[in-house]
């Protein structure tokens, strides 16, 4: 089946460019750029627990970045949230059966250019 092996090659950081890379791109500096990396990856890693999880964790999720940016209003925290919906859409959408948990991940500007590196790790929960 060379459509399995060729999932089977594809390193996670490229899947992340592959459904993400347009998010993370938007960030002007690099530090956005990371933080919307950070934004993806967590994206990612909600898209692959039980579809009843999802919700709870951007519930938290939504609380700890309120805790962390104390001036954010009601309405950027909407958009946050309907950006990591958006995300996990997408992940799902383009990559549904690979179901990894991202462990870490780095952005780094060598030459101008950016590089991400992305660590993860198999998971054993149930799938969607």
């Amino acid at each position: 089946m060379p459509s399995e092996l060729n999932m089977k090659q594809q390193k996670v950081s490229e899947m992340v460019l592959d459904f993400a890379g347009d998010f993370i791109g938007a960030g002007i500096t690099p530090e956005e750029r990371k933080n919307r990396l950070t934004s993806a990856c967590t994206a990612w890693n909600y898209a692959c627990v039980p579809e009843k999880v999802t919700a709870e964790l951007l519930d938290k999720y939504i609380v700890e970045y309120r805790k962390w940016n104390p001036d954010v209003d009601a309405e950027e925290c909407r958009a946050i949230r309907h950006d990591l919906e958006r995300l996990i859409a997408q992940k799902q959408k383009k990559d549904p059966h690979v179901v990894k948990q991202i462990i870490s991940c780095q952005l780094t500007v060598v030459d101008g250019q950016d590089h991400i590196f992305v660590a993860s790790a198999r998971q054993d929960l149930a799938q969607r």
